[in-house]
Order: structure tokens, then sequence, then C-alpha cells
């Protein structure tokens, strides 16, 4: 623990949060947080409640955070407890991890015999590192400890907004960047060069 005030503390917290915020909008996205987090963490000047900021985020479907937000979820009951090593009934504090129990994983991932394996052969002189480490069959050291995935929701919820047809669901139509030719249908001389 460092001996710095509580308040300068927390100062130097939202100057970190500003570094993060490289956008410089005032809210960090889940992918700046996750990496802020790991930051305050590692500095260790001030007990947060992690968990708390992950059920708050989840509550409101949130995908960026502001600092205000980020210092009003992560100052709760449980990172008091956490602090102190009691709850208010006089037990010890059990602290939960935020995204759930490690022994929550989907079947694929309860043991490594489930997979398939079919690595091809390769000629020795021309095998590569990446070759090499596909090659190997996973072991159940190699298995996830935990899983953090969403169980294939995205699919599921993909809403497109079009315009002139308002919402549709699960119409995926690849919208990139079109780089080849438009071709005609009836002559070569109809086809369309930019």
């Amino acid at each position: 623990e460092s001996t710095m005030s509580k308040v300068d503390a927390w100062n130097c917290i939202e100057k970190l949060f500003r570094i993060f915020d490289k956008k410089k909008k005032g809210v960090l996205d889940l992918d700046q947080l996750v990496a802020f987090v790991a930051e305050v963490r590692t500095m260790n000047i001030i007990e947060f409640d992690e968990s708390n900021v992950v059920n708050e985020m989840m509550k409101r479907d949130a995908e960026q955070i502001s600092f205000e937000e980020f210092k009003q979820w992560s100052n709760s009951e449980t990172a008091k407890a956490a602090a102190t090593g009691e709850t208010s009934g006089g037990e010890a504090a059990v602290i939960e991890d935020p995204f759930g129990p490690a022994t929550a994983l989907p079947d694929r991932f309860q043991t490594a015999q489930g997979f398939t394996h079919l690595a091809k052969e390769q000629h020795p002189c021309y095998t590569t590192a990446a070759h090499d480490i596909g090659f190997k069959k996973p072991r159940d050291p190699d298995m996830p400890l935990k899983w953090s995935g969403r169980a294939g929701e995205f699919t599921d919820t993909f809403i497109v907004n079009e315009p002139g047809k308002g919402l549709q669901v699960n119409t995926y139509v690849d919208r990139g960047l079109r780089t080849s030719k438009t071709r005609s249908n009836v002559h070569e001389a109809f086809d369309v060069d930019w």
C-alpha cells in the first residue's frame, strides 16, 4: 500500500484514465478499460471493487465507462469489505470473480480428449514453427481454466438498420469496400470502370 492520501490517489488514477483515453472523449471502451484496470491493480494505490464495475456495466449493457462512473462503481461495500477482510456480518469476505465461476466451461473445453486432431505431415526440410506447435495434439494443461465467452449471443441478436428498410434481424450482407470491377451481364463495353 502507498502512503499517499486517498484524494491524491484518485487524482493519480484520474490522470491515468486520461492517458488511456486515446480518443479524448472522456470515456474508455471495454478494451481500454481492461488495460486500465490492470494498470490500476499493478499500481496498488487504491482499493476498488472490479466485480462491481463489471456488474454495473452489465446491468446497463454499457460499452463505455467514464471516470466518474468508474470511481462511483469501484467504491462499493465489497471494496470496503475486501480492504478490511470482513463482511457486514463479521465473517471473512469472499471476493467474487466478476466473470463467473472458474468451473463454468463449455463441454468442448472440459477435457482435451474431445478434440479431433487431424495433423498433416510436412516435409521435415520445409516445416514451420507454427506447424510444429499445431502438430501436437492438445492436452489437458493446454485447455482453458475459465470461459468468458457469451455463447454465440452476437449472431442471435445481430440487428441491421438499413436506410429505407428499417430494422432487420440476422440479414448479414457484406457491405465492405468493393475493389473489383463491376461487370455487365450484357456486354463488356458496359463494364463500369472507375
